[in-house]
């Protein structure tokens, strides 16, 4: 995968961990790269602003919750974006 790939996914990581406060991890996937970061609950100190504005640099993003039943008392979330190389038109 390109350079300019790989700097744009580091950027996302580095603008959730100055936002969300906690270890981003960087993967790569099929055509891309996957950045993840653990939201702490219910004390996070995330800015809910700048992980969404962060996230939003990616092709794609979300995120997933367990809550605090499945896992002794304390919710999980982690929130996800990802990038991909640009297809090439065919021709």
């Amino acid at each position: 995968m390109s350079d300019a790939l790989r700097q744009r996914a580091w950027e996302i990581a580095e603008r959730l961990v100055k936002a969300g406060g906690e270890e981003a991890r960087l993967t790569a996937v099929p055509g891309g790269y996957r950045v993840e970061l653990d939201i702490a609950r219910p004390h996070g100190t995330d800015d809910h602003r700048a992980v969404l504005d962060a996230l939003a640099l990616g092709d794609r993003w979300g995120h997933t919750y367990s809550p605090p039943s499945r896992n002794h008392g304390t919710a999980r979330e982690t929130v996800w974006s990802e990038i991909h190389a640009a297809e090439r038109p065919p021709g």
